[in-house]
């Protein structure tokens, strides 16, 4: 017997949820894992659990800071690497990732598929703590060069996705530049509902449509 396929939309926060759930079409629900990487993963793993999904994808939107200033507030990126940025030891002017070995593998990178969108591509840095001055963004900054945007839960959802077997399509729309106290929330949050009902769902379709039509053959 085929596997039915399963699309999760998923959000980090209430306040996300919220207003996408304003606009999104009938039939079509956002989950919110919470806000952390901890927070997402149990809430993942719990709903995994009692579930029991097979075929699943995860399409994740939410808010995020940037680290580049030439990517406009507010506006759509596409994460294509995510890192998992402090796991480690931390010195005054450096940090040292923790060591494979002492992680038992646990990896701290992770690729995304192809964007099926066209919008800029970014590499996600997760922190458990939000980098609220510019001296923490020029620090993370300088030990993750590559680094352009900033969340507290990104790798999470790839870890999660690595484990189960689904690949994670994660947009994020930018909301602030790291360190800066000027946040455009109400603006990126408006997006953040627009180009769900408008791009995301209709991508969320397409996942489902996709994998049904390769299962029935």
């Amino acid at each position: 017997m085929k596997a039915t396929p399963t699309v999760w939309l998923l959000t980090p926060s209430a306040v996300e949820a919220d207003v996408i759930r304003a606009t999104l079409p009938q039939g079509h629900e956002v989950f919110w894992t919470g806000v952390g990487a901890l927070a997402t993963l149990q809430t993942l793993w719990q709903r995994f659990v009692r579930e029991k999904p097979q075929a699943l994808h995860l399409v994740v939107v939410g808010i995020a800071g940037s680290y580049i200033p030439t990517l406009a507030i507010p506006s759509v990126v596409y994460v294509r690497e995510e890192i998992w940025g402090d796991l480690g030891r931390r010195y005054g002017r450096r940090f040292v990732p923790a060591s494979e070995k002492l992680r038992g593998g646990f990896p701290l990178r992770w690729k995304a598929p192809a964007s099926p969108l066209p919008l800029p591509q970014v590499v996600g840095l997760t922190l458990h703590t939000v980098s609220a001055t510019r001296r923490e963004a020029r620090y993370w900054k300088r030990t993750y060069p590559e680094a352009e945007i900033e969340t507290q839960e990104g790798a999470a959802y790839f870890a999660f996705g690595e484990a189960v077997g689904a690949p994670v399509y994660a947009f994020r729309v930018l909301s602030n530049y790291v360190g800066h106290r000027h946040w455009e929330k109400d603006a990126a949050l408006a997006l953040l509902a627009t180009f769900t009902a408008k791009d995301v769902v209709p991508l969320c379709e397409r996942l489902m449509d996709r994998d049904s039509r390769t299962n029935a053959g």
